[in-house]
């Protein structure tokens, strides 16, 4: 019982000792690497530069990538909380192909995105079923203060 009552204490210290500053709501960027060939002929860069928005609710992450060769594309996820100061962020991403029948984008893959509360970055993976080289595509990025 007494191990109980400690262990709550030290569960309220530690919850008012969180900064209200320490939330994963807002705008996030970053950078990535990795390629893939949507088309015989054609390479993307996914996720080279993008920028997310997380709302105040915390249960989305979604927002644009982009290349240096003129592609770009979309992305959104839910998002779980693995504990107070750590949450991912699975979904799908998303590009929007020049040689495209349609306005909307095509389905690119998915990815995976790790948010450190407190340290106020991420980082990631993604994937595709389009020929690439071989290697998995990674990001990084930040909260935009």
């Amino acid at each position: 019982m007494r191990k109980t009552i400690l262990a709550v204490v030290a569960l309220l210290l530690l919850i008012a000792a969180t900064p209200v500053s320490a939330q994963i709501a807002g705008t996030w960027e970053g950078k990535g690497l990795g390629s893939c060939y949507p088309h015989p002929g054609t390479i993307i860069y996914p996720w080279q530069k993008w920028t997310g928005e997380i709302p105040n609710s915390q249960d989305v992450f979604k927002g644009d990538w982009w290349d240096q060769l003129g592609n770009k594309g979309i992305f959104k996820g839910e998002i779980d909380w693995v504990s107070i100061t750590v949450a991912i962020c699975k979904g799908s991403w998303y590009w929007y192909d020049p040689a495209g029948v349609s306005a909307k984008p095509v389905y690119g893959g998915d990815f995976k995105m790790t948010f450190y509360v407190f340290a106020g970055d991420c980082n990631g993976e993604w994937y595709t079923d389009w020929p690439s080289p071989g290697v998995v595509g990674t990001m990084k990025g930040y909260k935009v203060p």
